[in-house]
């Protein structure tokens, strides 16, 4: 993907996810008309969730709102850690590449160490793990797959927690 088509892409993206926290109807059609002109891509909205169909493929993206959960993209794997009380607040599918923002009441410790526990006993192995000023980043690899997990304290004393997984190629 050349630079002028990632940035319209980032561009549309944002758009998608303002379009999602609460447009009007009015609104929501003049930014699904703007990201069509910019990208090329079908924009297609269904409660909380846009989907933006190019020539390359889906891109999907749900978000939350007051404090609502959506639910993780199809095919989210099995197989990586989720703490046990969260929300969901935004998920994106990217071409096989997934993206979950949460929520939860625990503190970053607390999910960085199940991180570490659950992701070395599902065979993944640690390739960086980076802590600073109440944030810890972990990454992890596991047969062609990555997943990096992004915490940071919540004003609230819970986590905000992202994570990104994929494939590497």
């Amino acid at each position: 993907m050349d630079h002028a088509t990632s940035r319209a892409l980032a561009a549309a993206v944002f758009a998608a996810l303002l379009c999602l926290a609460g447009c009007k109807k009015a609104q929501d059609a003049a930014v699904e008309a703007a990201i069509e002109r910019a990208t090329g891509a079908k924009v297609d909205k269904d409660g909380h969730t846009v989907t933006l169909k190019t020539d390359k493929g889906e891109i999907k993206i749900a978000s939350a709102e007051d404090g609502e959960s959506v639910p993780l993209p199809s095919g989210f794997p099995e197989d990586i850690y989720m703490p046990g009380k969260h929300k969901v607040a935004s998920a994106m599918d990217i071409a096989g590449a997934q993206m979950v923002n949460l929520t939860t009441p625990e503190a970053v410790a607390e999910i960085s160490a199940g991180v570490e526990q659950t992701m070395q006993a599902q065979g993944w192995k640690r390739e960086m793990a980076m802590q600073a000023d109440g944030s810890s980043t972990l990454m992890y690899s596991k047969d062609k797959r990555h997943v990096v997990y992004q915490m940071v304290k919540a004003d609230d004393g819970g986590t905000q927690l992202a994570i990104r997984t994929g494939t590497d190629g």
